[in-house]
């Protein structure tokens, strides 16, 4: 290849003034739907939220949640929001500290995916505007968070791989080393992917047995903490593939938003981008090798169970790293600076549609946030909450999670996986298994619940409002929630 046609131009100040003038916008419209809010309405977030206010006040007098939980740190591949809050709940309260995490995410995809584009295409990075369109994808959406963050770092990982293989340097190898070991402690499967990503370039590109030992070493210390601190899925009791029906249905998370005509839409433009960036265009060039990879990250998708232990949608978590890789699989050369306008007008119309979506579920989390005035501060609260709905339109099942900040609670729904989560619940108490499964399909023993707990945070189970009212008293109702107090039994009458 003639270098001079990659060879970038050379900046003027006007032009770094406009480049930079566009790049604060789009990041301002990516982080506007989050802050023009109170209540991002993402399903696990204020689980994870309140886990890290917990872990951040276990000594505090101020609160009970000494008598409840404990840290347990520990070389985990699922720390990487853990960790981020613990720095920025120094610097920020906890809901705001979640919400500049939040915009880190959001933030850090698209960019990550533009470095990774330009080590592949240099030059050709103009495809990248692409990657705006998954920020606000169906991980972040349904608040898999660490997910997420590790798209963002598995991108930058394989970028400065990439650039090591390019000039095979000591220094360009550690910072990737570095990398993919921020990536293991990020999530598991991210650390994974990615190191499939790194085979099979390998592999279709034929490179040296000393670059295949070479890159194998970054895995080594992802690999060592693994073994000795996590081993996650390793003893997996529960797997679950998919068949062809649910495959073909799982499709359509691809781009994975509120609107599905958004989605088709976004989808169509992107084959049509395709078409009009290789129509008669001498400098569109196929990259045969990112091709083959994008056919083979396809393929796995097709390959990888639903369900492995406690993990699930675990073959959907390909389609971010596909989405890329797709986008890596040509270069348009000028053209693709004229049909820039499609991402960028599609990324405006998506962001536009999820901000919308963000400000209309405010009414009811809002009335959701008045029922945690109901409880007194300290509180055993047992959250029971059903909803069948798509997981991006249920942030009503961990909301709780905000009592747990604002008032103090002790809930038993707190995420706490052994080699995984940092905070392990001590109180034993009693859990229906309903809550994990979104439907009770035999209903609460109440007698435990009653002997366990003092109020009962109830959501979208109006069939149980008999039986808790014999054991309490609702206190607050709004919609699809009751609250009830529990009357506590004195021990020699029971």
């Amino acid at each position: 290849m003639d270098t001079r046609e990659i060879a970038p131009a050379r900046s003027t100040p006007a032009h770094f003034r406009l480049r930079a003038a566009g790049i604060s916008i789009l990041a301002a419209m990516l982080v506007a739907p989050i802050w023009m809010v109170r209540f991002p309405p993402l399903l696990d977030y204020p689980n994870h939220l309140a886990r890290s206010f917990v872990l951040a006040h276990l000594h505090d007098p101020a609160f009970t949640f000494g008598n409840f939980y404990r840290a347990d740190w520990g070389a985990y591949p699922y720390l990487g929001m853990d960790a981020s809050l613990a720095i920025l709940r120094e610097l920020f309260p906890m809901e705001t500290a979640g919400r500049v995490f939040l915009s880190l995410c959001v933030l850090a995809l698209p960019a990550a995916a533009w470095f990774f584009l330009r080590q592949v295409n240099m030059g050709g990075d103009a495809s990248a505007a692409w990657a705006l369109l998954i920020a606000f994808n169906v991980f972040f959406l349904e608040g898999f968070l660490n997910f997420d963050l590790s798209l963002a770092v598995g991108f930058f990982a394989l970028g400065l791989w990439l650039r090591w293989l390019q000039k095979p340097e000591y220094g360009r190898w550690l910072f990737a080393l570095i990398a993919f070991t921020a990536l293991y402690f990020t999530h598991l499967i991210g650390f994974a992917l990615s190191g499939l990503i790194v085979i099979a370039a390998l592999a279709l590109s034929r490179r040296t047995l000393r670059d295949w030992i070479w890159s194998g070493g970054l895995a080594i210390p992802g690999f060592a903490f693994y073994l000795h601190s996590s081993r996650a899925g390793m003893s997996a009791n529960k797997i679950i593939f998919h068949g062809l029906g649910d495959k073909l249905d799982s499709l359509q998370m691809f781009l994975h938003g509120y609107s599905p005509a958004l989605d088709w839409i976004s989808l169509t433009a992107l084959g049509a981008w395709f078409l009009a960036a290789w129509w008669r265009n001498p400098e569109f060039r196929w990259n045969g090798r990112w091709l083959s990879i994008a056919a083979f990250l396809f393929a796995l998708f097709w390959l990888i169970p639903w369900m492995w232990a406690d993990g699930s949608d675990l073959d959907i978590r390909v389609f971010p790293f596909l989405f890329v890789a797709i986008l890596a699989s040509a270069r348009a050369g000028k053209r693709a600076k004229r049909l820039v306008a499609i991402p960028f007008l599609l990324f405006a119309a998506r962001t536009v549609d999820t901000a919308r979506h963000f400000a209309a579920a405010q009414p009811e989390l809002a009335s959701l946030a008045q029922s945690f005035e109901a409880v007194p501060r300290g509180a055993l609260v047992l959250p029971i909450v059903e909803g069948d709905q798509d997981p991006i339109e249920r942030p009503f099942t961990h909301f709780w999670g905000y009592g747990v900040i604002r008032r103090g609670w002790f809930s038993p729904y707190l995420m706490d996986i052994a080699g995984e989560t940092p905070m392990r619940i001590v109180h034993d108490s009693y859990t229906p298994d309903g809550f994990w499964d979104h439907v009770y399909d035999e209903p609460p023993d109440w007698k435990l619940v009653q002997d366990d707990y003092d109020y009962v945070w109830a959501y979208g189970v109006p069939r149980f409002s008999a039986p808790l009212a014999e054991i309490g008293e609702k206190i607050y109702s709004h919609g699809p929630l009751e609250v009830y107090r529990l009357r506590k039994i004195p021990s020699g009458k029971q």
